[in-house]
């Protein structure tokens, strides 16, 4: 689908569209200057976010600290 089509699809600008795909925060395929997007790529911008997950350390002192208690 064309960033046109994208953008009726989330209700979004153009200007949004382009802006997320430079960015890198939504997946495209990109030919010379033009972005086109598959099924998959407007399931995984329509997707919610993964929860962050804590970093290795934080999450051995939480259980330290646990242990402790």
């Amino acid at each position: 689908m064309t960033t046109t089509e994208l953008a009726a699809k989330l209700n979004v600008s153009l200007d949004t569209v382009y802006r997320m795909c430079k960015s890198g925060k939504w997946p495209a395929a990109k030919l010379g200057r033009i972005y086109r997007f598959t099924e998959e790529n407007y399931q995984a911008i329509i997707a919610p976010p993964a929860a962050p997950q804590k970093p290795r350390t934080q999450r051995k002192n939480i259980e330290r600290l646990l242990r402790s208690a």
